[in-house]
């Protein structure tokens, strides 16, 4: 695993897989086995922005083929 510094308090972090909840356009999605960084102090989530870019790409979609 690769570890790096918390942003928030400077603890360790290691790759975990999470579950995220975004909520857009008036809508929950949840995501689940998302891979993130997760503090082992503070357990804040860290994720990418490949990985967020990915996400949000697919809500607009899912979102605007219902639309359309």
């Amino acid at each position: 695993m690769i570890m790096n510094k918390c942003e928030i308090c400077d603890g360790k972090t290691e790759d975990k897989l999470v579950s995220v909840t975004f909520e857009r356009y008036g809508q929950k999605f949840v995501y689940q086995n998302i891979k993130a960084r997760v503090c082992r102090n503070c357990g804040e989530e860290f994720l990418d922005g490949p990985t967020v870019t990915d996400i949000e790409r697919e809500i607009r979609e899912r979102v605007f083929e219902k639309a359309a």
